[in-house]
């Protein structure tokens, strides 16, 4: 089978775009990846690989809207101190803990949360507060370090909002939240048992109290002065926004739980003291997520969901707590969105040249997901693929290829065309985990 290249220019503007985003940047062109990224996407047009509709067109705004989405809920969750409260609860506060238990309780809870509130997520919100415990009862901290990031990493993949590549392929396959989770939940629960147990396994001893390790880092802490200490939610984003003056000169809203001058809710209600607006801020934001939750099981559209969950923590949060949403807004991670704009582009661009569809076309009877022999072909193929381009870009290589069906004479997506197209998407959720 003969190999034929269209828009040729478009391969050594990905080999550019691969060569930036591979490593976090290069001191010699520190652009960074998302400047990058968006750098060869304009590229892209600029080639004329691409029309600028095309562009705007590759653009994948279901996963850009799951990911902001997420990403405003996940902060809200963070500003309300509902982690803080978990984690106070079941691991600063419980004195049962013992190192062997620490891990299974780290990892478990780890994983399930990473397959709601992303993988990234819970690898941030765990480790100081792991490290932490760990100085005070003097536990080595690096086999628990391993469990956030490999528990966080499995059970990122039971669910299609777990992680980015995963919210790619929610956008790309048409594969439904429940049937996902149906598929993913019990392999999630036997990998996070499995992997854990090897961890107790390899690390045995160092599973214990008082280490050598953990009695000279308690030394150098207390040498520093960091000894017992924990940083929190500081309390500048603990303030409202928009706290003022009324006509008496009085502070409008205050932080210190007393009743307060016009702290109503939504002008009709009140007033009531914003540590009660507070509380019923919680209640009502944990509805917000149970709804959105129970709106991805439903098939509702997966982006106008997590959207719709995050503009609604807005409204209420200024409804309750008369707080502006910009302290939200500062910490979404745009960067992550413009720069899987960027990529979307360049990658699109690649299958114009007709190249990803050939190649996958030559491998294709070797990778069907309908038997045993190619599910590992696949699986192995992916892995390998991931680790050579990166998880993200493989996964859109990948979904977006398309597949010449000689029987028909007609070009259909590659994922449709090696067996159960829902099967093979779940396989390419799960193969890059290794990485």
């Amino acid at each position: 089978m003969a190999i034929i290249v269209e828009k040729p220019a478009q391969i050594p503007i990905f080999v550019l775009t691969w060569f930036l985003i591979v490593k976090e940047r290069w001191s010699f062109l520190p652009i960074g990846r998302t400047a990058g990224a968006l750098f060869m996407g304009i590229c892209t047009v600029v080639a004329q690989t691409l029309g600028t509709e095309e562009a705007f067109l590759a653009i994948e705004y279901d996963t850009l809207a799951l990911l902001w989405g997420m990403m405003v809920l996940v902060e809200y969750l963070k500003d309300d101190a509902l982690f803080d409260l978990f984690v106070d609860k079941f691991f600063i506060s419980n004195k049962s803990l013992t190192p062997v238990r620490l891990i299974w309780l780290l990892s478990l809870s780890c994983g399930s949360m990473a397959a709601l509130f992303t993988n990234d997520t819970m690898c941030i919100a765990l480790t100081k507060t792991i490290c932490y415990v760990c100085t005070q009862r003097e536990y080595h901290p690096g086999p628990f370090m391993v469990a956030i990031a490999m528990s966080a990493n499995i059970g990122s993949a039971a669910t299609l909002i777990g992680n980015p590549q995963n919210a790619i392929i929610a956008a790309l396959s048409g594969v439904s939240f429940s049937v996902f989770l149906a598929y993913s939940a019990a392999a999630m629960i036997v990998c996070m048992i499995v992997n854990t147990f090897a961890l107790t396994v390899w690390y045995a001893n160092d599973l214990r109290e008082d280490t050598p390790f953990a009695a000279a880092a308690k030394e150098k802490m207390l040498e520093s002065g960091t000894y017992g200490a924990i940083g929190g939610i500081g309390l500048e984003e603990m303030q409202p926004l928009v706290a003022g003056e009324n006509d008496d000169g009085k502070e409008l809203f205050e932080q210190d739980g007393n009743t307060t001058e016009g702290n109503t809710i939504c002008c009709f209600f009140g007033p009531y003291s914003s540590d009660t607006n507070a509380k019923s801020f919680r209640c009502v934001l944990v509805m917000v997520i149970l709804v959105t939750l129970a709106a991805f099981l439903a098939n509702l559209s997966i982006g106008w969901t997590a959207s719709a969950g995050g503009v609604s923590a807005m409204f209420l949060d200024a409804m309750f707590n008369h707080k502006t949403p910009d302290r939200i807004f500062a910490r979404v991670n745009w960067e992550l969105l413009v720069f899987f704009s960027g990529l979307f582009i360049v990658i699109e661009g690649l299958q114009h040249t007709m190249l990803p569809g050939q190649l996958l076309d030559l491998i294709d009877d070797d990778m069907r997901v309908d038997n045993i022999g190619g599910i590992c072909a696949f699986t192995a193929i992916i892995t390998i693929g991931c680790n050579i381009f990166n998880n993200v870009p493989l996964v859109l290589l990948v979904g977006l290829a398309l597949s010449y069906d000689e029987t028909d004479g007609i070009e259909k997506p590659f994922m449709d065309s090696i067996g159960n197209a829902d099967l093979a998407w779940i396989l390419l959720a799960w193969a890059p985990l290794p990485t």
